[in-house]
């Protein structure tokens, strides 16, 4: 079987992600600024938006959660400070995709997902944690629970592919 070409949409602004451009990856602090973020992987809009992780007082923002490597080990500057601080190394769609898998499947990826995790020759434990990963989604869906989040509203024709935050 040939690999499936696929193209993911920006967990952001709703968008195709062009495939030469790079994918980046957002963290948890995305996700709780942007709660109706669809997956993970954005494209170039995300490295438009911005905003300050301390407030006024100098102290983080309310439920602000600080910066980690996708490793898990602390921000490398030791504390984060604005939007870029929660902005993944940019990435190809697949590197972003095998490194995110349920993004991937939430963003449009699913054969991808499921040929990569089958295929001969990928490392075993990166084709066990996408086995796991759809084992989960499978599950999910067999019970009919919704598997993404409602899209980001964007204002008409923003060029700035700014989406609105949350409250």
């Amino acid at each position: 079987m040939a690999r499936p070409k696929f193209r993911i949409t920006c967990c952001l602004c709703g968008r195709l992600i062009l495939l030469a451009s790079d994918a980046y990856d957002l963290d948890k602090e995305w996700q709780r600024r942007y709660p109706q973020m669809n997956g993970t992987i954005a494209c170039g809009c995300a490295v438009k938006i911005s905003w300050q992780c301390h407030g006024p007082g100098g102290g983080y923002v309310e439920g602000h959660i600080p910066a980690v490597r996708s490793n898990g080990e602390p921000h490398p500057y030791g504390s984060c400070f604005d939007a870029w601080s929660h902005v993944g190394p940019p990435g190809t769609h697949v590197a972003q995709v095998i490194s995110n898998p349920w993004s991937g499947l939430l963003q449009g990826a699913e054969k991808y997902v499921r040929y990569t995790a089958e295929r001969g020759g990928v490392d075993p434990t990166v084709a066990q944690t996408l086995r796991a990963v759809l084992a989960e989604w499978d599950a999910a869906q067999a019970e009919d629970r919704p598997a993404s989040a409602t899209p980001v509203q964007l204002g008409p024709a923003d060029p700035g592919c700014r989406p609105t935050p949350a409250g």
